[in-house]
């Protein structure tokens, strides 16, 4: 049975108020440490825990059709080709299970490389993705990874 994304959000907030935001009653990281979680997950590809300092442009928690705001994208395009710098993003499936994707720049790439991980996807393979995209962020937000 599905539970509606709005019944999920009130269980989140009152897990929130009553100290115990540690998990969701699906067992998913709640939302202060669903990036932490993430970022330490051992099935992670080797080269996401690469020891490259990273800027941040942001950490940002999507609701369902939310795009990343304009000012997060245009963060990221300043820095390709650039810095290095990482966005990160959790995004809601269809039934509401987050995955996390994480965005990074690098003086020495041009375009973003991507990794994104589906092991909260209860209905998803719950595997990571890895992917180079020579695009633009703004590209990226509009067209996806083809390459």
């Amino acid at each position: 049975m599905k539970t509606p994304v709005g019944l999920l959000l009130v269980a989140v907030a009152l897990l929130m108020l009553s100290g115990c935001a540690g998990a969701t009653p699906g067992g998913h990281p709640g939302p202060q440490d669903i990036f932490e979680k993430s970022r330490n997950s051992d099935r992670a590809p080797s080269a996401f825990h690469d020891d490259v300092q990273r800027a941040s442009c942001g950490e940002i928690t999507l609701s369902p059709a939310e795009e990343i705001p304009s000012d997060v994208v245009e963060c990221m395009d300043s820095a390709v080709a650039k810095r290095n710098v990482e966005l990160t993003v959790a995004s809601p499936t269809t039934e509401g299970d987050p995955i996390i994707t994480y965005y990074r720049t690098s003086a020495d790439t041009s375009g973003i490389e991507m990794f994104s991980n589906g092991e909260y996807d209860k209905l998803g393979s719950r595997d990571w993705w890895h992917a180079m995209c020579t695009k633009t962020m703004a590209l990226l937000v509009l067209e996806g990874c083809q390459d």
